[in-house]
C-alpha cells in the first residue's frame, strides 16, 4: 500500500477515528506551534531593547491584527482549497484536484503581491488609526512595511499547505516550519541586538525565514512522490475553477478579515488603557495560543477528514469524525489549561519580569483565558467542520458573531458602564468564547454532509465520467 493509499485508508476506512485524528493532527499541531514560536521569539528578543522593552513588545503585538487581516485572505483560500481538493481526492478525481491546485497557487500569489503593495504604503496610516504614537507608531509601521514583502511567498505557502493537507500529508509543512523557526532563532538576536536594528531586525529575521523555504516547497509541488503533484499545464486559470474556489473562499476570508479588523478596533480600545495593559494582553494571547495548538490542529485536519468522507459518500463517518474530534479537543484543552494554570508566573516572567504592573495584569488575564480554553476547542471543531463540508458561510457567521456581536460590544459595555477597568476586557474574552457555542450548534444542525464540488467533465477521462 502506497503512502497515499495509507493516508486515504486512515481517513476513509480505519475504524479508530481517534487514532486517525491524532496521527494526522500531530504534524499540524507542531507546525502551528512552530509558527507561534516565531512570534514569541520576536517578542522575547525585542523585550531586551534597553529602555523600550514594554513599548517594543506593544509595537510588535499591535501589528498582529493588521498582519492577520492580510493573512486571513490566505486562510480563506486555504480552507476553500482543502474542502474542494479533499472532496475530489475522496471521490478519486486526482486529475481534477491537480487543476484546482494549480489555480489555487496562481490566485494566492496574485493576492499576495497586491497586499504587499497595499501594506507597504498604508501601514503608517493604519497604525495611526489604531491610536499609536511616538516610538510605538514609528516602530510598528516599520515592522509592517518590512514584513509586507513576505506576503506573496506566505500566500504561496498557504496554498501549498492546503494542497498537501487535502491528500492527508500533514508532515511536509512541519519540516519547512522547523526550518523557518531555526533560521528565525539564529537571525533574531543577530539583527535585533548584535546589529542593533531593534524592532526592524525582528521584521527582517521573520521575513527572511519565511522566504528562504520557497524554492524547496515549490519543488515539492511539482516533483512530490505522493499526494497531488502538479504539471506546468495545471498552472492555467480556468474560469469555472476560479469561480468555485472564490465562492468557497470569500465567506471564510471575509469572516477572518472582518474578525481581524475587529481585533484592530479592539486593540485600539486596549491602547486607551495603558502600555502595560497592551503588553499583558499580548503576552497572555501568545502563551494561550501555544496551548491552543492541539485544538487548532484537530480542527484543521477535521476539515480534510470530513471533506474526503463527504467526497466518498460517507456522511455517517463524517459526522462521527466531528463528534470524536470534539471530545478529543475538549479533553486535551482541559488537561492543558489545568497544567498551565499553575505555570503562569514563570511563563509570563519570560517577557514581563521588569514591569510588575504588566506582569500582574497578564497573570490575571491568563486565568480567564485558561478558564475558557475548552470552549475554544468547541469553536475550532465547528470551524473545521464548516470548512470541510464546504459551508464556509457558516465559518463567516461564527467568526464574525464571536467578535463583532459578542466580544466588542461587551468590551464597550464593561468599559463605559462599569468600574472594572481592564478587567472588563478579560471578562469579555471569556464570555465571548462561551456564548458562541450556541450559534455553532444551531449552524451544525443545518449541515447535510453532501458533496459540493462541481465536476468539470471536460477535465476528466471517459472512465471517470462513467464513475460520476
Amino acid at each position: 500500500m502506497t503512502k497515499d493509499q495509507q493516508k486515504k485508508d486512515l481517513i476513509l476506512n480505519n475504524p479508530n477515528i481517534y487514532k486517525g485524528l491524532i496521527i494526522l493532527a500531530l504534524p499540524i499541531m507542531l507546525n502551528n506551534f512552530i509558527k507561534t514560536i516565531q512570534s514569541v521569539i520576536d517578542m522575547y528578543f525585542v523585550g531586551d531593547i534597553p529602555n523600550y522593552s514594554t513599548q517594543a513588545i506593544s509595537a510588535i503585538s499591535l501589528t498582529f491584527p493588521v498582519n492577520f487581516t492580510y493573512i486571513s485572505l490566505g486562510i480563506g483560500l486555504s480552507a476553500a482549497g482543502t474542502a474542494l481538493m479533499s472532496q475530489l481526492m475522496g471521490a478519486n478525481k486526482e486529475k481534477q484536484a491537480q487543476k484546482y491546485a494549480g489555480n489555487l497557487l496562481i490566485i494566492a500569489f496574485v493576492i499576495g503581491v497586491l497586499l504587499n503593495i497595499f501594506s507597504y504604503f498604508v501601514s503608517p496610516y493604519i497604525m495611526q488609526i489604531m491610536g499609536t504614537e511616538g516610538y510605538v507608531l514609528e516602530q510598528s509601521s516599520i515592522y509592517l512595511r518590512i514584513r509586507s514583502f513576505e506576503l506573496p511567498f506566505v500566500f504561496l505557502f498557504f496554498a501549498f499547505t492546503s494542497i498537501r493537507q487535502s491528500s492527508g500529508d500533514t508532515v511536509t509543512a512541519v519540516i519547512y516550519g522547523v526550518i523557518t523557526v531555526v533560521l528565525n532563532i539564529i537571525l533574531s538576536p543577530l539583527l535585533i541586538s548584535t546589529f542593533n536594528l531593534g524592532v526592524a531586525g525582528a521584521a527582517y529575521a521573520t521575513m527572511a525565514a519565511n522566504i528562504v523555504i520557497v524554492p524547496a516547497f515549490i519543488y515539492i509541488i511539482f516533483f512530490a512522490k505522493s499526494g497531488i503533484r502538479l504539471r506546468l499545464s495545471d498552472l492555467k486559470l480556468d474560469s469555472a475553477i476560479v469561480e468555485d474556489i472564490t465562492q468557497k473562499a470569500i465567506p471564510a476570508s471575509l469572516g477572518q478579515s472582518i474578525t481581524a479588523i475587529g481585533f484592530i478596533i479592539m486593540n485600539a480600545m486596549i491602547v486607551e488603557y495603558s502600555d502595560q495593559t497592551v503588553a499583558a494582553f499580548s503576552v497572555g494571547n501568545r502563551i494561550n495560543s501555544l496551548i491552543l495548538m492541539p485544538a487548532m490542529a484537530i480542527g484543521g485536519i477535521l476539515a480534510a477528514y470530513i471533506g474526503q468522507n463527504i467526497g466518498n459518500q460517507q456522511p455517517k463517518r463524517a459526522k462521527e469524525a466531528f463528534k470524536k474530534a470534539m471530545i478529543l479537543g475538549i479533553s486535551i484543552m482541559i488537561v492543558g489549561s489545568t497544567i498551565i494554570m499553575f505555570l503562569r508566573k514563570p511563563l509570563i516572567g519570560l517577557f514581563l519580569s521588569d514591569d510588575p504592573i504588566a506582569f500582574d495584569q497578564a497573570y490575571e488575564y491568563m486565568f480567564y483565558l485558561l478558564l475558557g480554553l475548552p470552549m475554544m476547542a468547541v469553536f475550532q471543531t465547528f470551524i473545521g467542520t464548516f470548512n470541510g463540508s464546504g459551508k464556509t458561510r457558516f465559518t463567516f457567521i461564527i467568526t464574525v458573531t464571536r467578535l463583532w456581536i459578542i466580544r466588542i460590544p461587551l468590551i464597550l459595555l464593561f468599559g463605559r458602564f462599569t468600574q472594572l477597568d481592564y478587567l472588563g476586557i478579560w471578562f469579555s474574552m471569556l464570555l465571548s468564547n462561551v456564548l458562541i457555542v450556541l450559534p455553532g450548534i444551531i449552524m451544525y444542525k443545518k449541515i447535510d454532509f453532501m458533496p459540493i464540488v462541481k465536476v468539470n467533465k471536460k477535465q476528466i477521462s471517459e472512465e471517470q465520467l462513467r464513475e460520476v
